[in-house]
This record gives structure tokens, C-alpha cells and sequence, in this order.
């Protein structure tokens, strides 16, 4: 949904007006943009990435301190995959390095990009208790920018640009720096907090959506080898299944230990 709404304001220019009306489809002002090369809103402008972006890479993480239940997981380029963060398979440690960055100790709602291998994947962060590798870039910037710098780089556009870039070497490599310096489309402060009004719901949503499939896949994790040695049984009644009630605690509280 938010980036069907990106695309409608950012990409058709059809955001609200001060009537709440479609901007472009309306009549409203247009302006040719030389550098963009069409019309864009009247007062936008056209600037690069890093006026408003910097991406910061991780840390450089020794193998050697990896454990595998440690408390912190690590999050490596293999995590960030197209639209969601995988941390089912991660390297754990047990407690932060002293000289560990404060943008290394991730927050829920970061923005991670791939900047090796499969460059240009973006993704949110769903979890607490991670940390950022090498490799993998986080958005720095003023958080009335970040959902559009996400919104552009999740787009045809943007991934293609990243492709583009990092194409050359036998390992695909994206640099931060070079990245930052291409030119987008800023819209005004005024359609960006609206902007991000609209979609912090539907944002917070589908965090809480993914920390219910991350404890969800973990439960299962958790009980299938239980079940394939014989250690615990499953006992439900169909009955219930079809009934409205039924929820996975329920069918947990089910499961009968031997």
C-alpha cells in the first residue's frame, strides 16, 4: 500500500492538493525541469541523494566472536532481501564491541540496503537486538526523508540505478558515495509530512505483522524437531479448528508433553 501511494504522489504527481484534489490531474501548476527533463510540481526541485542521505556501512565483525545464541544477531547482506529482512539464519554474538558505531545498533524502522552481491535490496528493520554488518548500508538522514528515499530506492528506478552502478567488477559492489551523488526529484516539506502521516500506520502495521511471522516461525522452529522424535504429541479437535476462536495459542496450549 505505501508504495502505491509513492507511486501515485511521487511518480503521477497526483498527491493531494490544497483542495485535496489529485495535483497533476486537476490543473495544477506544472514546471518543466531541465535536469529531470519534464514537468514537475511547481516549488519542487531537483537535487541529489546526499543533500538530505548519507549511507553508513557497518562493522567489520570478527568470526571469531561469533556464538550461536548469543544475544545481539548480525545482519549481513544474505538478511536483506527485496521488501523484508530475513533473520531466521543469522550469526549471533554475545555482547557489542566497544568501538561499535551508534548506527551499527539497529532500531526498529531502519532502512538497510545491499550494497555486495545482490546490490540495491532494501528493507525495514522488524526487530530489536540486531547489528549491522559490513556490506550493508543503513539510511542515514532527517526522518522526513527517509520512507521517500526508501519509497525511490524500492522503485524500478532506483534498483536499476543500483544495479547499474555496481555492475563492473567481478563481485557487484555498490558504493554509498557514488549512489548518494544521483539526482531525484524533492518534493515540498508540506506533501512529505503529509506523505508520511498517511502511511506511518500502514508502516507500523506491517512491522508488528513481521515480529508475529518472526515468533510464529521460531515457535515452529522450536517444536518440529519435539515432534519428529516423539518428544510431544499434537491433540486437537477438528470441531474447534472451525470455529472463529481458534488461534495458534490456543493450538499450543494442545500440544500435550510426554
Amino acid at each position: 500500500m505505501a508504495k502505491q501511494l509513492y507511486d501515485y504522489w511521487f511518480v503521477q504527481f497526483d498527491f493531494p492538493d490544497e483542495n485535496g484534489k489529485p495535483y497533476k490531474s486537476s490543473g495544477s501548476k506544472m514546471v518543466w525541469n531541465e535536469k529531470f527533463k519534464r514537468d514537475i510540481p511547481d516549488g519542487w526541485e531537483v537535487a541529489p541523494l546526499n543533500r538530505e542521505l548519507e549511507i553508513k556501512s557497518g562493522y567489520a565483525f570478527k568470526s571469531g566472536s561469533y556464538s550461536s545464541e548469543g544475544m545481539f544477531k548480525i545482519i549481513t547482506i544474505k538478511n536483506v532481501q527485496d521488501g523484508y529482512l530475513n533473520i531466521s539464519t543469522c550469526e549471533c554474538i554475545e555482547t557489542l564491541p566497544k568501538d561499535i558505531k551508534k548506527w551499527c545498533i539497529l532500531q526498529k524502522g531502519d532502512r538497510l540496503i545491499s550494497l555486495t552481491g545482490n546490490c540495491g535490496r532494501v528493507c525495514r528493520v522488524t526487530s530489536e537486538d540486531l547489528l549491522l554488518n559490513q556490506r550493508v548500508g543503513v539510511f542515514c538522514c532527517d526522518g522526513l526523508f527517509s520512507e521517500y528515499f526508501y519509497q525511490f530506492l524500492a522503485s524500478d528506478e532506483g534498483n536499476h540505478y543500483c544495479v547499474n552502478l555496481a555492475n563492473g567488477a567481478a563481485q557487484a559492489n555498490l558504493s554509498p558515495i557514488d549512489l548518494c551523488k544521483m539526482e531525484l526529484v524533492y518534493p515540498s516539506k508540506e506533501t512529505l509530512s503529509l506523505f508520511n502521516k498517511t502511511v506511518k500506520p500502514i508502516i507500523q502495521q506491517y512491522i508488528a505483522n513481521e515480529q508475529k511471522i518472526e515468533n510464529f516461525t521460531k515457535l515452529r522452529n522450536d517444536l518440529l524437531p519435539l515432534l519428529m522424535n516423539g518428544q510431544v504429541s499434537v491433540n486437537y479437535d477438528l470441531i474447534f479448528l472451525c470455529s472463529p476462536k481458534f488461534s495458534l495459542l490456543w493450538y499450543v496450549t494442545k500440544i500435550i508433553i510426554r
